[in-house]
């Protein structure tokens, strides 16, 4: 009896302690503007093409800039890279501002993007990410039946940055980033209870709000 509450305080103590913490910052390096009839792009600097989990981060922050405003049009960004193959594909994209020039000498581009008032593009950079792990838990069946027993936790850090391009201007206006850190647990006895602290997600709205903001000054 006295182990199990030993073993839920310890609990309780990771459960308290493993709450995510978000930061987030923003930096305007010149005044800009924009427009009802304007549009902007989010592209990631990523060449894991194949990381599914870096491809739901992208396609989580189109849906939620969208919801949290109507003062701009979003396009989204599986949408423009087909439109525009293989120009804003991750080995073709510009990695960086030096680069946006020579890509926007491209009449058909330069043409193409004014056609669809594409004001600014965003470049996404950051991952998340795996810090620190311990514990281990252990299940096992038998004629009484079955369960498993132990604990299990880890540490993510979820950092990612947005880069505000003006294509017409060919400079950058402004960065605005979210750095989430967090614990997340699995202690069993018998059944597994997985305490995530989805830094992802919340890295996700906390960069999401940072540009709507960006963009509402």
């Amino acid at each position: 009896m006295a182990s199990s509450k030993k073993y839920f305080a310890f609990l309780l103590f990771f459960i308290i302690s493993g709450c995510s913490t978000t930061r987030v910052d923003e930096e305007i390096n010149t005044a800009f503007t924009i427009s009802g009839d304007e549009s902007i792009v989010l592209l990631s600097n990523s060449y894991h093409t194949g990381n599914q989990t870096e491809l739901d981060f992208m396609d989580c922050l189109n849906t939620s800039i969208s919801k949290k405003q109507n003062t701009f049009e979003i396009i989204p960004t599986r949408q423009f890279q087909n439109l525009f193959y293989p120009w804003f594909e991750p080995s073709t994209a510009p990695q960086s501002i030096e680069d946006l020039p020579k890509i926007l000498s491209n009449e058909l581009i330069r043409n193409q993007l004014s056609e669809m008032k594409i004001k600014y593009l965003i470049k996404i950079t950051g991952e998340t990410k795996t810090n620190a792990s311990s514990g281990a838990l252990s299940c096992a069946a038998g004629p009484g039946g079955g369960g498993c027993f132990g604990f299990a936790w880890w540490d993510d850090t979820s950092a990612y940055n947005a880069s505000v391009w003006d294509l017409s201007q060919e400079t950058s206006v402004g960065n605005v980033s979210a750095n989430v850190t967090g614990t997340s647990m699995i202690p069993a006895i018998v059944i597994p209870i997985p305490i995530l602290a989805r830094t992802q997600s919340n890295a996700c709205e906390g960069l999401s709000d940072q540009i709507v903001s960006f963009f509402s000054n």
